[in-house]
């Protein structure tokens, strides 16, 4: 498939053709200070983001990092005042509390479309809230997880507090909050961090398949779906049907749902691997 490919110093991003769909593709591109994230990368990813939230075109986005030894370990100390600097004034705090993006770069901009993190080595502080912004997580064997800003006396504030609990419950993630431990993949796996575990090497690869197939589905089911229980969540039950019921209509008169009915009726049967 044809892609396009826009570099900056920090991340790489990369646009590919799928059939019936498209795949921003953002790398993490600071190997050599184990993908932290600096003003100059915070700014890529800001950018990258609302580039996927804003553009209908783009389908499904996958992050990773470059190298073989980190997904991203957080935010870079040596750079921290550039993220969040100490000495803002009363109105810029208020404007960061109420209106910010996230030091890390667009962490607090809802994404409703599908976004796969894929780990291959140090997902730690910042690095781990990144990751748990993927709908789908996957990580390859040598990928290690924790909270590890808690030995800095660093909070988490792209998400990690939200995140966490929600994804694992507060049996699993409070442990992760309060300590800072280090999990390895597998224990990251049974406790429901990671979807998928991959082989080392594969999960890029792995994160492009699972990029073509959402690419293939119909879309806007799909999207409604997954928008309905990520917005419905801290909704009452009533409510949260109520927003359910509301996609139906809309969706069922769509084109990408009469054409997937139109499959099945030909015989045409399609299983996600």
């Amino acid at each position: 498939m044809a892609s396009q490919q826009v570099s900056t110093s920090t991340v790489i991003i990369t646009e590919h053709e799928a059939d019936e769909g498209r795949i921003l593709d953002i790398m993490l591109n600071r190997p050599e200070a184990h993908n932290a994230v600096d003003g100059d990368t915070a700014a890529a990813l800001l950018a990258a983001w609302r580039r996927f939230h804003d553009d209908d075109s783009l389908t499904v986005a996958i992050l990773r990092g470059a190298g073989t030894q980190a997904f991203c370990s957080g935010a870079d100390l040596k750079g921290l005042a550039a993220l969040a600097p100490t000495e803002a004034t009363a109105e810029q705090i208020d404007l960061f509390v109420r209106h910010g993006t996230g030091p890390m770069g667009g962490t607090r901009i809802v994404q409703t479309k599908p976004v796969i993190t894929v780990s291959q080595g140090y997902t730690y502080a910042g690095g781990l809230e990144l990751f748990c912004h993927g709908h789908i997580r996957l990580a390859e064997p040598q990928a290690t997880f924790s909270v590890a800003c808690r030995r800095w006396g660093v909070p988490l504030v792209d998400g990690g507090t939200v995140l966490l609990p929600r994804l694992l419950g507060w049996g699993a993630a409070l442990p992760l909050l309060i300590t800072g431990q280090r999990i390895d993949a597998k224990r990251a796996h049974e406790i429901g961090l990671v979807w998928e575990l991959v082989p080392q090497g594969a999960g890029y690869e792995r994160a492009m398949q699972y990029a073509r197939q959402i690419c293939a589905l119909p879309r806007d089911a799909m999207l409604a779906d997954l928008g309905s229980a990520m917005m419905g969540m801290h909704l009452s039950l009533d409510a949260a049907l109520e927003l359910e019921a509301g996609s139906c209509y809309p969706v069922m008169r769509s084109q990408s749902t009469q054409r997937g009915v139109e499959s099945f009726l030909a015989g045409k049967r399609f299983w996600f691997e």
